[in-house]
């Protein structure tokens, strides 16, 4: 058992009888583990480090919505042109059942172990987070071998940067997503952002709420 210390943790979740699940811990901002385990091992390989574990970011769909394609609403905005052309849309719940079965599953679980969604157990998108932030990465990661692990990354220093209230939400009650402050962002994504959200429509997004521009 690891005592003393505070740990990051980040998850790109796969799915769970396959090892395609991307496990990253950081004590600050050193990696100390990064492999890819099957999904049902979770928690047997972050145990060791949960008990003082300050924040778990997991890149997985870790609420559902209740309209078309189970999208939260901050997934139908990240559909709307700009991010359609960037090719980083999210893929809608419903095309995929078993991998958001898997992720409330664990939610519950970690919940149960003290951990809080929208608080100390969050929601990102490494994705997104890859493009927005690629040249201001905390970390390199050449400690990660695969696509998984690189993810986890990405998720890892979420869950570093949501620590130290630098990271912001988009979100609605079906849903929040956690994204780096602004002030990580290349230029060229903030742009490209600010038009998004000014150019949205006002009715159907009226609910959509983000503090991403506040400083």
């Amino acid at each position: 058992m690891v005592h003393n210390q505070k740990f990051f943790i980040g998850i790109d979740l796969g799915w769970k009888e396959k090892k395609t699940t991307g496990i990253c811990v950081l004590k600050n901002e050193k990696i100390i583990l990064a492999k890819d385990v099957f999904g049902k091992s979770i928690l047997r390989a972050i145990n060791p480090y949960l008990q003082n574990t300050a924040v778990i970011a997991i890149d997985a769909p870790l609420t559902r919505g209740k309209g078309k394609g189970k999208l939260r609403l901050y997934e139908k905005f990240l559909l709307t042109k700009i991010f359609r052309q960037e090719k980083i849309t999210p893929i809608p719940p419903a095309l995929m059942p078993e991998l958001c079965n898997f992720a409330e599953e664990l939610v519950k679980k970690l919940e149960q172990k003290g951990f809080a969604l929208g608080i100390n157990l969050i929601e990102t998108f490494s994705t997104l987070v890859e493009k927005v932030f690629k040249e201001n990465l905390i970390l390199t990661n050449t400690f990660c071998r695969t696509e998984n692990q690189k993810s986890a990354l990405i998720c890892a220093q979420i869950a570093f940067l949501h620590f130290q209230l630098k990271t912001r939400y988009l979100g609605y009650k079906d849903g929040f997503l956690f994204l780096p402050e602004m002030s990580f962002w290349e230029k060229n994504w903030l742009k490209k952002f600010y038009q998004a959200w000014t150019g949205r429509p006002r009715l159907k997004y009226h609910h959509l709420v983000t503090n991403i521009f506040s400083k």
